[in-house]
């Protein structure tokens, strides 16, 4: 017989549940009251005239303008988002197509702008081909406003914007007043681990940056251009990120350097082919990092996997907290195959689902190996 008074919990959770849906439609289906939607129209019209009188007067010349939005913000408590009152507004001279972020409060000629976003571009390109001495294959930077040029703008919109105008040849100087985020991508297939011998230059430059200015900074050498168009991320430096799951795409990547604050990790794949599966890994030692073998171990019937075995039972003897990762070929296997893996830990057996994915061409599963940081690691493939 069911508990009166959960049953009870229950409904008056359901009617709470309903009654904030309620408040929350009602509250979107008013919209912004009249006062606020005048406020909304004015703050566009005082941004469409700050924006032309900004350019005016930074640039010296009068851009179209293409649109208007608004800067909103809103918190979680907020039913809807309130204007800070500042606008966006998308701008074109020319060929070139830009951004202006400014206040439409009142009358100012205070704004900051992406307008210059090809030139730094191209000068931060041809500075850093000429550090590293060779011509990178695809360069991603972000950069914003230098936090100690006075009163700080919203948040709502800062990568690329600047408020003072970027004088051609001093991408350096901007270097060294800006914090940066930089991903610097080769196919070069080159083996970073002995640019500290190689190009000790290089590396000091990137440790400099990090500790004194707050660089962000990761180079990749990827095996070849088309290993680079297989890659699964290229995002590795986007807001600050470094090296985030980059050990996923140890089948097309030969080494990595990243650099942040007073850290630094250089690390370069080991891939082993076995039984038609790849096995990645950090290449730590001479020799196979990776002992890994096949129906060696006995898979335990614990109740945790799911559909009929579909592959023998792999092992891999790992070492430290190298952390492994197996590609699969979907050929064999099929794309949609579970993967589950068993391992000996806390003085107890475990299994588990790999929460896998597919390589982006599609060619492979995407296994990652967790478990003990050594030892052995046994997983099989389930249909």
């Amino acid at each position: 017989m069911a508990d009166g008074r959960g049953y009870s919990r229950k409904r008056r959770f359901l009617i709470w549940v309903l009654a904030v849906f309620l408040v929350s439609a009602f509250l979107y289906g008013c919209g912004y009251s009249k006062e606020e939607k005048m406020r909304l129209k004015a703050i566009k019209e005082q941004g469409r005239e700050n924006a032309v009188s900004y350019v005016k007067a930074k640039y010296g010349f009068t851009p179209e303008i293409s649109g208007i939005e608004v800067c909103k913000e809103r918190n979680d408590a907020d039913p809807l988002p309130w204007a800070n009152g500042y606008v966006l507004a998308f701008l074109k001279y020319g060929d070139e197509e830009f951004q202006v972020h400014i206040s439409g409060e009142e009358p100012t000629l205070e704004g900051r702008d992406d307008y210059q976003y090809g030139i730094i571009m191209d000068e931060a390109r041809a500075y850093f081909n000429d550090l590293v001495g060779y011509e990178l294959y695809d360069l991603y930077l972000e950069y914003g406003e230098n936090p100690n040029l006075g009163p700080e703008f919203p948040e709502c919109h800062e990568d690329y914007f600047l408020r003072d105008v970027y004088v051609s040849g001093s991408f350096e100087q901007m270097l060294c007043h800006s914090s940066m985020n930089i991903r610097m991508d080769d196919c070069e297939n080159q083996d970073f681990t002995k640019w500290k011998e190689e190009k000790p230059e290089v590396v000091d430059f990137f440790q400099k940056c990090a500790r004194e200015y707050g660089t962000k900074a990761i180079l990749i050498s990827y095996r070849s251009p088309e290993d680079y168009q297989k890659g699964y991320e290229h995002n590795y430096a986007r807001g600050g990120i470094l090296d985030f799951d980059i050990e996923e795409d140890g089948l097309y990547i030969r080494s990595y350097a990243a650099f942040e604050e007073s850290e630094e990790t250089i690390n370069r794949f080991e891939l082993q082919e076995f039984d038609g599966l790849v096995f990645s890994c950090f290449d730590k030692s001479e020799g196979a990092d990776l002992v890994v073998s096949k129906d060696e171990a006995e898979w335990l019937d614990l109740g945790e996997t799911k559909g009929e075995p579909f592959s023998g039972v792999y092992s891999v003897e790992k070492q430290g907290r190298n952390p492994v990762v197996i590609y699969i070929p979907t050929e064999v296997y099929g794309r949609g195959a579970k993967v589950f893996i068993q391992h000996f830990y806390d003085d107890r057996w475990r299994q588990y689902e790999d929460y896998n994915h597919l390589t982006r061409d599609k060619r492979y599963i995407v296994v990652s190996l967790l478990g003990p940081s050594a030892g052995r690691v046994d997983f099989r493939v389930f249909r």
